[in-house]
């Protein structure tokens, strides 16, 4: 994975960023709800 990564790949490179740090908020949003529910319940 690591070779490919070249100057030429900012187009692929750049949506793989995006969807991680989705990715992350999304896991980090996921993990309050289910502390608040927990906290509710």
């Amino acid at each position: 994975m690591e070779s490919i990564i070249l100057d030429e790949d900012d187009e692929v490179l750049a949506p793989a960023v995006v969807v991680a740090t989705i990715a992350l908020i999304g896991v980090f949003v996921i993990g309050l709800v289910y502390q608040s529910i927990g906290l509710v319940i």
